[in-house]
């Protein structure tokens, strides 16, 4: 893995925040800095995924509830009276969550 110097430029009290934490763990300030930022982008990685899933979750939301409006009355009581069928046909006798 190839390895790049940068100069960032930071407040004193955080150098020496990350020099503490660093001594503490027996890493080196690069090291210490290179760990911490590596987690902090996976993390905001994983944040914008699921915030990514959580849009989407509500545009189905929105959907099904568009979707609800227009059907015809007794519609939402026929499918889950189909899905109880479907799952009762499925679930192994004795199975219990």
């Amino acid at each position: 893995m190839a390895v790049y110097k940068v100069n960032i430029s930071l407040p004193k009290h955080l150098v020496d925040e990350i020099d503490e934490a660093a001594k503490d763990l027996g890493l080196s300030r690069s090291g210490f800095v290179a760990e911490a930022t590596s987690r902090y982008v996976a993390d905001v990685r994983n944040l914008s995924a699921e915030e990514r899933r959580r849009k989407d979750i509500e545009r189905a939301i929105a959907t099904f509830r568009r979707i609800g409006a227009k059907a015809p009355p007794g519609t939402f009581e026929q499918m889950m009276e189909t899905l109880r069928r479907d799952r009762e046909r499925d679930t192994p006798p004795g199975w219990k969550p």
